[in-house]
């Protein structure tokens, strides 16, 4: 195998040489991916709430938050409160700025958790068994599980899901909002 003058080094032959113009390359890739990571983490803010807030709210109740530098942000709540049958209530904040709270949910939303719903509905289960087994020797076993059967049925039906809650000194993400990807005619 004969190799040119350009492709050896020192009497060696040189496979897959990189061309010297590579570490400007890698620095400008680097800087650009530092940068954005920069401005997306910059563009976020943590908000104090000013005021409690609940889902319990009419929709429409004003409320202010602040930020660290001391600037105060004016908004709205947009509350659906708990329904019968376990079911959570939920509260938008929609601000007058033009920034939207970060939350797990896409859309914004504040919800009630989970916990206490599932402690209502094994308390309506308990509470069932127990009346099974009060009315087991009177009535007989098969009617009895009618007995459990109606009473678990009216508690959680009767029963409200959780509010959706955020207190006095809560933080809150935001973002600024972005406006559409395209305008429509």
């Amino acid at each position: 195998m004969k190799h040119s003058e350009q492709e050896q080094v020192a009497g060696r032959p040189v496979r897959g040489r990189i061309r010297p113009g590579w570490k400007l390359g890698l620095l400008l890739a680097l800087a650009c991916i530092l940068a954005l990571g920069t401005i997306s983490e910059a563009q976020i803010a943590t908000l104090t709430l000013l005021e409690d807030l609940s889902s319990k709210l009419p929709t429409g109740t004003e409320f202010t938050a602040r930020d660290a530098a001391g600037r105060v942000y004016k908004g709205h709540v947009v509350t659906h409160p708990a329904q019968r049958l376990l079911r959570r209530g939920s509260m938008s904040l929609v601000f007058d700025d033009a920034v939207v709270p970060v939350t797990k949910d896409r859309e914004g939303v504040f919800r009630a958790g989970n916990k206490m719903r599932l402690l209502k509905l094994g308390g309506s289960l308990a509470a069932a068994k127990l009346a099974d087994d009060a009315v087991d020797g009177a009535i007989g076993a098969t009617k009895a599980r009618y007995v459990a059967l109606g009473v678990a049925a009216a508690l959680v039906f009767f029963q409200k899901g959780g509010e959706a809650t955020l207190h006095k000194g809560d933080t809150i993400d935001v973002e600024p909002r972005r406006g559409p990807l395209w305008k429509s005619d």
